[in-house]
This record gives structure tokens, sequence and C-alpha cells, in this order.
């Protein structure tokens, strides 16, 4: 009988090029599922990447997306969607923000909240077990040259990163793409992800605002109509207010920083990004080349079957 292993694909190249892997190296040996969370915030070129994925390997990848019940003490569960019926304008990241307030470095589970929670709830539908009875691995897109955003806590939770095992880094992954008839269409590497992740970057943020101003409407949005909703959150701005970017600063700052200041945007090539680095621009970002989940989260949101997972003895083996 084979084992259980879950796929964590986040939409971006290398999540891709995992996937691919796993299905060529250890389809013998797993039952393979692969899932996708949608936020809404997505770009339409990361979502239509997905869908080919799908079409032209045939992994029938799962679409979840959130679902809020609010005014009561319910975790967020998921819906399943499509390439089609998925959500474009935000919908289930307003869903969260309503509930759980603007999230920033003060309150940074806004992956988790759209992402973890509605992958766990779709994985318990399906016959996934947890804790104890854990019946699964759980495979995360990392590859060898970002080694240290694996979780301390990966082994006590069945998590393993392939890539980091096979030694692939970010040059293998665009080599293999290469060999692909379609490639992920966005513009660069700043818009991946949430386009506007208030964890990018400053280079990456100033020059998406100087690039396309439209991509910051939803956390503009979201500001307005939330950033005084969650008075009990922690380290607020100075007028009281919650705002998405480091230092308190809000959509419409970034946007009129971006317009002051002096810089040289944001490329993808590293030989040239790295002739031009700036502390000030360059460094405090955390959001990679994907945004994946985190069984250190878990650990933070003590989930009901917490208790039980450093007692389990499931083979990572893989």
């Amino acid at each position: 009988m084979k084992r259980k292993l879950f796929v964590s694909f986040s939409g971006g190249r290398t999540s891709a090029v995992m996937t691919k892997l796993i299905h060529e190296r250890l389809a013998d040996k797993f039952d393979i599922t692969v899932v996708f969370a949608n936020t809404g915030c997505e770009d339409e070129a990361t979502l239509e990447f997905v869908e080919r994925c799908d079409n032209h390997f045939g992994w029938n990848i799962a679409w979840v997306e959130a679902v809020v019940t609010h005014g009561a003490k319910v975790g967020v569960r998921h819906k399943l969607v499509n390439f089609h019926s998925a959500s474009r304008k935000g919908e289930p990241f307003r869903e969260v923000i309503k509930k759980y307030g603007i999230f920033n470095m003060s309150n940074p589970a806004c992956t988790n909240r759209t992402k973890t929670e509605p992958m766990i709830s779709y994985m318990k539908s399906i016959g996934f077990q947890f804790g104890k009875k854990i019946d699964h691995l759980t495979a995360i897109g990392f590859r060898v040259d970002e080694v240290d955003r694996k979780s301390e806590n990966a082994d006590n939770f069945g998590y393993i990163y392939p890539l980091i095992k096979w030694g692939w880094t970010k040059r293998h992954v665009a080599k293999e793409i290469k060999t692909w008839p379609f490639d992920l269409g966005i513009k660069g590497d700043h818009y991946g992800n949430c386009k506007w992740c208030w964890k990018k970057t400053d280079r990456k943020l100033y020059t998406l605002a100087k690039e396309d101003e439209s991509v910051f409407d939803f956390p503009l949005a979201m500001e307005k109509e939330f950033s005084d909703k969650k008075p009990e959150m922690k380290n607020l701005a100075p007028d009281g207010k919650a705002y998405f970017f480091r230092g308190h600063r809000s959509t419409e700052d970034i946007k009129r920083i971006a317009k002051e200041v002096k810089f040289v945007p944001y490329t993808d090539d590293p030989y040239l990004h790295a002739h031009d680095f700036d502390p000030s621009l360059d460094i405090g970002g955390s959001c990679g080349d994907s945004c994946e989940i985190n069984p250190d989260y878990m650990i933070e949101q003590e989930f009901d079957f917490m208790n039980d997972y450093r007692t389990h003895n499931i083979d990572m083996n893989y």
C-alpha cells in the first residue's frame, strides 16, 4: 500500500518543478495529492500557470479558497474552486482581514489564514489524519539555496523539502523550466505571490508602484475599511490604526515614496541587482520566490491536534 504525500503547490516555478520531480521520482512510493490555495490576490499569470501545469502534466490539482465564519471561534475552512471560478478580486483575503485584522509585522499570519488553514481543512475532508495518527508527508518547494527557510519543526510535522534533499538551486529550476512548452508569465519575480505582498522588499514594492499603481488597489481599500477595526491588535501606528507595510507605513505611503525616492527599479537579473544593492531597499523583505505554508504557525495557534504531534511515528524517509 502506498503512503500519502501532500504537495503544497504555491503556483511558482520552484514549486512547479518540485511537483514534477515528485511525480517522476516518488509516484511508485506515494499517492500524491497536489493542492493550490488561491488568495484572490495572485497575478492572473500565476493562475494561468497553475492551470497549464495541471493540463499538461495531469496532476489533478485541487484549488481551495478560505471560508471564514464571522462571529464565532471557528477556524478558517475551505471551499473548492477551479481556474474559472477562482477569486480574482481578493474576496477570500478580504473575509480573512475582516475577521482577523490587517496583516503586518505584528500580525503576520496572512499565509496561514489564507493558505495553511484552508489546505488543512481540505486535507481533513478527504481523510488525511493528523497528530498521533498522522498518515502523510507534506512536501514544500524550498530550494537548497533557500535552506534557511526550512522549519526547525519540520520532522515533528512530517514536512519534507525534496529540492533541498536533491540539491536543486534556482539555476537548476530555471534550466528545467526552459524545457517546458510554457512558463510562468509574470513580468518579474516582484509580481509573484500576492502582487502587493507587504513582506516584499521596498525595492520590489516601489517598482510595482511605478509600473502599475493598480496593484495596490486592494490593500488601499482594505486599509480604508479595516485599519481601525481591531483596536486590540498590538503595535499599532501612532494614530491608533493598523497598516500593512513595515514601519507603520500605509499603502498611500508606499505609492508616495515610490514617486519621491530615486532608486534603480527591481530586476530579476542577479548581477545588475547586486551592483545596485542598498540595505534600505533590499533588506527586510521575507516574501521569497514562493509563499509556502509553515508548520511553525500550527504551534503558535495551538491547533487541536498539536499536543500529539511530537509523538508521531511517521516514516520521514522518501
